[in-house]
C-alpha cells in the first residue's frame, strides 16, 4: 500500500476516531474496549480495527485473559495498539 493510500484510511471521521483512541492507549486494547470508547458497536470496530492493521496503522496481537489456560479456556483476544512504522508524506508546494 503506498503512503498516501495508507493516510487516505484515516478519511473516514470512524476510523480515525478509532486509530486516536487506539494510539492514546499504553497497551493493546480490545474490539469491546475501542468500541465503547468511540460508541460504536463492536462488530463495526471490528471492521474499522482490521482496515486500521491491514493499512500497517495499527499492530494486532493475540493474548489469552489473565487466569484463563488449557482446553475450554477460549480463543485468546485480538488486541490493537499502535504500530511501530512510521508513515510520512509531502506535498509539493502550492503556487
Amino acid at each position: 500500500m503506498g503512503e498516501i493510500s495508507v493516510i487516505a484510511v484515516l478519511a473516514d471521521p470512524v476510523r480515525r476516531r478509532l486509530y486516536d483512541y487506539v494510539t492514546e492507549q499504553p497497551q493493546g486494547i480490545s474490539r469491546s474496549e475501542a468500541a465503547q470508547a468511540v460508541g460504536i458497536q463492536r462488530t463495526l470496530a471490528a471492521f474499522h480495527l482490521d482496515r486500521l492493521a491491514e493499512a500497517g496503522l495499527v499492530d494486532v496481537t493475540f493474548r489469552r485473559p489473565a487466569g484463563r489456560s488449557g482446553p475450554g479456556a477460549g480463543r485468546p483476544a485480538k488486541l490493537y495498539r499502535r504500530a511501530a512504522a512510521e508513515h510520512q508524506v509531502s506535498m509539493p508546494p502550492r503556487d
